[in-house]
């Protein structure tokens, strides 16, 4: 399996301060790939950084051989990597399929439609609300439409950061199983969520990430196992 992302000795800065202190880490084509850790831990500022909307200190970021560190943030995805960001940022006064369909303002190709369709398939509540204005949506709903958004830009790496923030154990549970039907699709997933078990059951492999810091990794399952990792993110004793 090919890496489709290498991050190596990636610094992040926040004035004086190093919010993130060199990780390294890959992900493999057709991979989930899991980023666990508390609040503060560097999660969501290293999604931020890959997809440019910050810039590191220093290290370097290659998505398939080529260097992120210094593409603006829509070129980034015009090269085929997506990024739903914590807190989802829809457009609340636009209708549902305005939403969508900004996510594919990078493209010119003649898909764009197959792959709306492909999102009212994945998600059947946005086609039945279509043109309903998307602020009017639940939380739970909100997070469908922010990662059918990211979707219709056609990535080949898809970054999730936290999509079961504040939904009901219901929601979440439909949120991480089509994490896993991207994957079978095809799409390759870098997971930031705070559920650590759920983000573990679906990861091919994860790493833990502590102040800004990779302080375990291992597949999925052996991180599940790991007695570190029961106590401090499972609330195991």
């Amino acid at each position: 399996m090919s890496d489709i992302l290498e991050v190596k000795d990636l610094v992040v800065s926040y004035g004086k301060i190093k919010a993130v202190k060199g990780i390294s880490f890959t992900v493999g084509e057709g991979e989930v790939v899991s980023l666990i850790g508390t609040n503060g831990a560097g999660k969501t500022t290293t999604l931020r950084t890959i997809s440019g909307l910050l810039r590191p200190t220093s290290g370097s970021i290659r998505f398939r051989g080529q260097d992120l560190t210094k593409v603006a943030p829509h070129d980034i995805v015009s090269l085929g990597l997506a990024h739903s960001p914590e807190g989802r940022r829809i457009f609340p006064k636009l209708s549902v399929e305005e939403n969508l369909m900004l996510g594919a303002f990078s493209r010119k190709d003649k898909g764009i439609r197959a792959d709306l369709d492909a999102a009212f398939e994945l998600f059947p509540i946005l086609q039945e609300r279509r043109a309903q204005p998307a602020g009017t949506f639940s939380g739970g709903e909100q997070q469908m439409l922010a990662m059918g958004r990211a979707m219709m830009s056609k990535p080949q790496l898809l970054m999730l950061d936290e999509p079961s923030m504040g939904l009901s154990p219901l929601m979440m549970k439909r949120i991480m199983t089509t994490v896993t039907t991207l994957q079978e699709q095809g799409t390759t997933i870098l997971l930031v969520e705070q559920n650590a078990q759920a983000a573990l059951k679906r990861a091919t492999k994860g790493y833990v990430l502590e102040v800004g810091t990779i302080v375990l990794s291992g597949t999925g399952s052996e991180l599940l196992a790991s007695d570190d990792v029961r106590k401090a993110y499972l609330g195991e004793d």
